[in-house]
């Protein structure tokens, strides 16, 4: 054990070996951060893939840079600090390197590092997916080091691409320049893998240095028992929360971030305050995460929206409760100290998304699993769930939130949501996705 109390690489790799001889059944799940300690979109996607695989008899390798602890069988997991976008050494070298747009001797030190380190996993595997580190700019050493790996030994890469770095503001003038030029190597030796047709249009309008070859589409799921659930503990997080059953539970799970445009949701939360009037309450469960490093007109992205908060005087009404939440729940001398999604989701009355970009739109049938109805932003992802059969509603972001608002009074009505229910679990439930289309890939 090292100081940390983290395993050595040489302890890592007798772990490997302890499994026997290879035989397609040692697979590798790769990301900047896992569940169940961390949570957001891509650690609920990476979660449903390893338990999926542990239960089918993979031996499954989580490699990491912050977060895990799973407890379940089948599962190895390697922690290596470097692959954070938080560690100091790699901030550092982020910087370095963006500023400079070179290859500094910081930035080589870095990648030969995390080459070593991880060459000393990946060695014994027979496919390693790699989560969203080949096409976003939050460590471009691991990425880099990632790439020159793919050439050099025999497991077989799959790239699996939730969010494309190259269609953002704030890096669209720099693609086609180091180090944007590490991301989305084009090899025929990666397999490429998006969640949404949306997304592999997106991949394929690239400039040519992105030939990416087939793209294969395989969308986010849901476990259907887990959002249909109201137990004890459900009713205990609503007590943790301060909210009655009489009350209008709008629910936002997203990432806290300026691309998720909580700023609207809070628009049309004051809105619907008033046209509720004294006789019922409006309560906002924001269960996402803040991105520390996001910044709006100047501010943290939550010390802003917090300021809206209180100028529209919502402190009553709006929640962030990221902390409370994890993938499933958590119990410490069995007591619930912290809540699943799906606790949220069975509590909520709606789920509104006025995401501004997505890359698939999991909040989407996770409401209609959990038979609530959904308010959405009218882009691509939401409009192509919403053509496999999910009701809800759209609404342009430019609307007037007094509008939105009224058509959430309006609409609620309305029963659809049992349509949802049983379109998300034929077409999006995790067993039939990863066995019809992630399984062949292995």
């Amino acid at each position: 054990m090292d100081k940390k109390g983290n395993n050595t690489m040489n302890m890592k790799s007798e772990k490997i070996a302890d499994f026997g001889p290879k035989h397609g059944k040692c697979i590798g799940i790769m990301h900047y951060t896992a569940p169940p300690t961390e949570i957001g979109g891509v650690e609920m996607v990476i979660s449903a893939h390893v338990r999926f695989l542990s239960r089918k008899g993979y031996k499954v390798h989580l490699i990491f840079g912050s977060g895990g602890r799973f407890k379940d069988i089948n599962i190895v997991e390697h922690k290596v600090d470097i692959l954070s976008p938080n560690s100091d050494r790699v901030l550092a070298v982020q910087g370095q390197i963006v500023n400079e747009g070179r290859e500094t001797e910081a930035f080589k030190e870095l990648k030969m590092k995390l080459k070593a380190r991880l060459k000393a996993i990946l060695s014994d595997l027979d496919t390693c997916i790699v989560h969203n580190i080949p096409s976003m700019p939050f460590n471009f050493a691991a990425s880099a080091a990632i790439n020159e790996l793919v050439n050099e030994l025999d497991t077989r890469f799959i790239y699996w691409i939730h969010d494309i770095a190259h269609l953002r503001p704030e890096w669209s003038e720099r693609i086609d320049r180091f180090p944007m030029t590490i991301l989305l190597p084009k090899n025929t030796r990666i397999t490429y893998v998006t969640v949404s047709n949306f997304r592999a249009q997106q991949l394929e309008q690239l400039t040519p240095h992105y030939e990416l070859g087939k793209i294969h589409v395989i969308p986010n799921g849901v476990d259907v028992e887990d959002y249909q659930k109201m137990d004890k503990n459900t009713i205990g997080l609503m007590h943790k929360l301060g909210v009655a059953f009489q009350d209008l539970v709008m629910l936002i799970p997203v990432r806290v971030t300026p691309r998720k445009n909580i700023e609207l949701a809070l628009s049309v939360a004051e809105e619907l305050k008033h046209l509720l009037g004294d006789g019922r309450s409006i309560k906002v469960l924001i269960t996402g995460p803040p991105d520390h490093q996001a910044v709006s007109m100047g501010m943290r992205y939550l010390e802003y929206l917090n300021t809206i908060v209180k100028r529209r005087g919502l402190q009553d009404n709006v929640i962030f409760c990221h902390e409370l939440i994890s993938h499933q729940r958590v119990f410490e001398n069995k007591r619930v100290v912290k809540w699943s999604v799906g606790d949220v989701y069975t509590i909520a009355d709606f789920v509104f998304v006025p995401s501004r970009e997505e890359g698939f739109g999991l909040p989407v049938i996770e409401a209609g699993v959990a038979r609530k109805m959904v308010f959405c932003a009218r882009i691509p992802p939401f409009q192509e769930l919403l053509r496999e059969g999910i009701d809800g509603y759209m609404f342009d972001l430019h609307d007037d939130p007094k509008n939105i608002a009224f058509r959430i009074y309006k609409e609620f009505v309305l029963d659809v949501v049992d349509s949802n229910f049983n379109n998300v679990v034929r077409k999006f439930s995790w067993d039939t996705i990863l066995s019809k289309k992630l399984v062949p890939l292995l």
